[in-house]
């Protein structure tokens, strides 16, 4: 099988809210925020008992794969034709004799049973079926934990701009909530649901091509305030690219983790026999 790989791209999207923008929205909603599920006078915090204690700037990262698994294959077949005359003993189609046969039922009817009726009178032709087998999928996939990402759509449309260095987003001030899931593991695990065994006579191709393989990093503003007399703390969190707030929490540190691109775009020669283990014969890798 050929596997066809696409040059994989690595974007960070632009926020439409800006960090003091949001800043400004939770220290407006921070009396919520650390309340929580709390009613009654008595546990409703004041304005002055309520202080920011800690803030955030942090990146989230999804794929975004686009695969296809293409089959052409031929397959033989004896195709049944039945007759409907008693009379006719064979048939010629295209210069072609075929003799016609009585094909016993699997279960014969009543009416046989009691010697009344015959049983189905049929000729078979060999032939060939020419086959195409193809399946297209599209999945956005959070990098730290290999989960769909119901917003992915929206968040590839926003505008965004291409990262040809991941060390200088990872020297930054943000935080990044390091990806768990290479390439490698994510082309592996849509292409598990999409590759299989084919009933053929000859193949005449088996490819997969990954036509979409970008990283995203999106911007997540996160503010932790805390609630003095109580000692209770409460995380409002932005989504900055979509301007909405969303669950709170917090990442708080930095991962030592490295990221590297290689690491990251990890599918090469040496590895690309792993995506498609019910190929046939050898696996090559093509890059576009």
């Amino acid at each position: 099988m050929d596997v066809h790989l696409t040059t994989g791209h690595v974007y960070v999207l632009t926020p439409t809210l800006e960090f003091e923008t949001a800043k400004q929205q939770a220290t407006d909603q921070r009396l919520k925020v650390v309340a929580g599920g709390l009613g009654g006078l008595l546990s409703r915090p004041k304005p002055e008992e309520v202080d920011l204690a800690y803030s955030e700037v942090r990146f989230e990262v999804f794929w975004h794969i686009v695969c296809t698994v293409h089959y052409e294959f031929e397959r033989n077949k004896n195709f049944v034709v039945p007759v409907t005359g008693v009379e006719v003993r064979k048939v010629t189609i295209l210069g072609q004799e075929f003799e016609v046969a009585a094909q016993p039922a699997a279960q014969p009817g009543f009416l046989q049973q009691i010697g009344i009726g015959g049983s189905a009178r049929t000729f078979s032709v060999p032939g060939v079926e020419h086959c195409l087998d193809e399946n297209r999928q599209e999945r956005y996939l959070e990098a730290a934990v290999g989960q769909p990402l119901q917003a992915g759509p929206e968040y590839v449309k926003k505008d965004k701009t291409e990262l040809t260095d991941l060390s200088a987003l990872m020297s930054g001030d943000a935080l990044v909530v390091p990806p768990q899931q290479s390439a490698l593991k994510i082309a592996k695990t849509l292409l598990a649901t999409m590759t299989k065994q084919i009933q053929a006579d000859k193949i005449l191709e088996e490819s997969t091509r990954i036509e979409t393989l970008d990283l995203y990093f999106r911007p997540v503003y996160a503010f932790e305030f805390v609630w003095k007399p109580k000692n209770k703390t409460g995380v409002a969190e932005y989504d900055a690219v979509m301007g909405s707030m969303i669950n709170g929490k917090a990442l708080h540190t930095r991962s030592d983790k490295p990221i590297t691109h290689e690491g990251l775009f990890d599918i090469n020669a040496d590895t690309v026999g792993s995506l498609v283990p019910t190929a046939a014969g050898n696996v090559n890798l093509i890059v576009e």
